[in-house]
């Protein structure tokens, strides 16, 4: 994936999740919101429904106080008692007592004393206190609500003026007061105090403000995707599609023989990746060893041995392999190289390269590298002598090989006391010294010369496909 490309996933990406969690934030916010409203509107109900509760306990106490005093007998004494308590009540206007005469209700006390002999309805049985109105009544300019309640035939109640009770009785926003179920809406909770009456939450269509706090919280949600969640996102997406090209052979294998110059016979062979659609090799190295595909990359150049040479090339063949010293700490690794048949494992040497300190984990990596030998595995260190493939590696780790690099081919004095110096350090312990960047016939007399004579260059030849290679050294 080159540069452009990524940038234009990692917008792509960013985008798509600050979109996500935005939409996200809003449905969580308006889901706060909405049960902030809620608690703060039940909190108001609830004071409401408080409110009228003791508003009309105030009127059924003194309506019962008038039912416990009243004897019969309207009398002067009674009536002024009676209005005193009335007249407490906001909004109260009046009490009265009806009685049933000659099969008509008959007003025979009120607050103006003894009845008119006013007709008015019969009183009816009922249990309870009951509420009934708005009523217009001839005597008042005013519409009232008639609290009352029955007892052995007699009617006692009390009027009280609408719009004194207008902000909890009919216009209260948040709840209000239904009489025998003539107001639609969901039931709050029943009255106390006075029977067939509910509180009831109007259905209202409610206006919904939304606030801007998800602005705020997608905005910073932005800066934390862009420097945190989004590189990972796209790195993890740049894996898949590196391991989707490495399984499908995006890549392939070509390969370069190393000489014996004293009987110009292969000693082995080093395996090079390429791409087959002429992309820099380099960074896609570098990309695979930066999205953690250094396994994925070394089972496919080893597969592609097992399906580019039959066996018998193979068990007449050694072939490199470059490795890191990520692989030699990753336990996958490890297990998928003792997984391979014996047969392939003994023809397989494992070329370190020299991109990291191998003696950052090295018991880890001395553990492994002893496993893996015990398999038949052998090792190779790259670039012996440059950065940190140093004398230090030939003591801590049970080399093989090692290769310089072509940096001491040069002939100068320095140079040539350093080779000296390898391959007598080479020959002393017992392993093979391999010369890379043999590219005249001056590089490789010097090379015998010195007593190395294992060479690699274009000398001998360049990388090649499989079927050259086997073409090239069988012939």
């Amino acid at each position: 994936m080159t540069q452009s490309s990524r940038i234009m996933l990692s917008v792509l990406v960013n985008a798509l999740l600050v979109m996500l969690a935005s939409c996200a934030l809003y449905l969580l916010e308006n889901s706060w919101q909405a049960r902030v409203d809620r608690e703060n509107r039940e909190i108001k109900q609830e004071l409401y429904f408080n409110k009228a509760e003791r508003y009309l306990e105030r009127v059924t106490s003194n309506l019962s106080t008038v039912i416990t005093n009243y004897s019969g007998l309207c009398s002067r004494e009674f009536v002024i008692d009676m209005r005193r308590k009335l007249f407490n009540i906001p909004g109260a206007i009046e009490f009265g007592i009806v009685e049933t005469v000659n099969e008509k209700g008959m007003i025979v006390c009120s607050s103006w004393g003894e009845g008119l002999n006013t007709v008015v309805r019969k009183p009816e049985l009922s249990d309870g206190f009951l509420i009934t109105g708005p009523h217009k009544i001839n005597s008042l300019d005013v519409p009232v609500y008639v609290i009352k309640k029955t007892v052995d035939d007699v009617e006692f109640n009390i009027l009280i003026k609408q719009d004194s009770v207008d902000d909890f009785i009919a216009n209260n926003p948040e709840i209000s007061i239904t009489i025998n179920n003539r107001i639609l809406g969901e039931k709050y909770r029943d009255s106390n105090f006075v029977t067939h009456l509910s509180y009831v939450i109007p259905k209202v269509k409610e206006e919904k403000i939304h606030n801007g706090y998800f602005v705020l919280g997608s905005f910073l949600m932005l800066v934390i995707f862009y420097f945190l969640v989004t590189p990972r996102i796209v790195k993890l997406i740049e894996r898949y599609i590196l391991r989707f090209k490495i399984k499908n052979h995006y890549y392939y294998n070509e390969y370069q023989a190393i000489f014996h110059s004293e009987n110009d016979e292969v000693f082995s062979i080093e395996v090079f990746l390429r791409s087959k659609y002429d992309t820099n090799i380099q960074e896609s190295l570098d990309k695979i060893k930066h999205l953690n595909l250094n396994v994925d990359h070394t089972v496919f150049q080893i597969n592609q041995i097992e399906l580019n040479f039959d066996d018998d090339f193979i068990q007449k063949n050694s072939f490199q392999i470059n490795i890191s010293s990520l692989h030699l700490e990753d336990e996958e690794f490890i297990a998928k190289m003792i997984s391979f048949a014996p047969s392939l494992r003994n023809r397989l040497i494992l070329e370190v390269v020299e991109d990291e300190d191998l003696m950052e984990h090295k018991d880890v990596i001395k553990k492994h590298m002893t496993l893996l030998k015990g398999k038949g595995y052998r090792f190779a260190i790259d670039d012996f002598g440059t950065l940190y493939a140093s004398l230090s590696y030939v003591s801590e780790f049970d080399f093989d090989i090692v290769k310089i690099d072509k940096l001491f081919i040069e002939n100068n004095t320095k140079n040539n006391a350093i080779l000296k110096a390898i391959i007598s350090l080479t020959n002393e312990i017992g392993i093979g010294c391999i010369a890379e960047g043999i590219e005249t016939e001056e590089d490789k007399e010097k090379m015998n010369s010195l007593g190395i004579h294992l060479h690699q260059g274009w000398y001998y030849c360049r990388s090649m496909s499989a079927e050259e290679i086997t073409h090239y050294t069988v012939s």
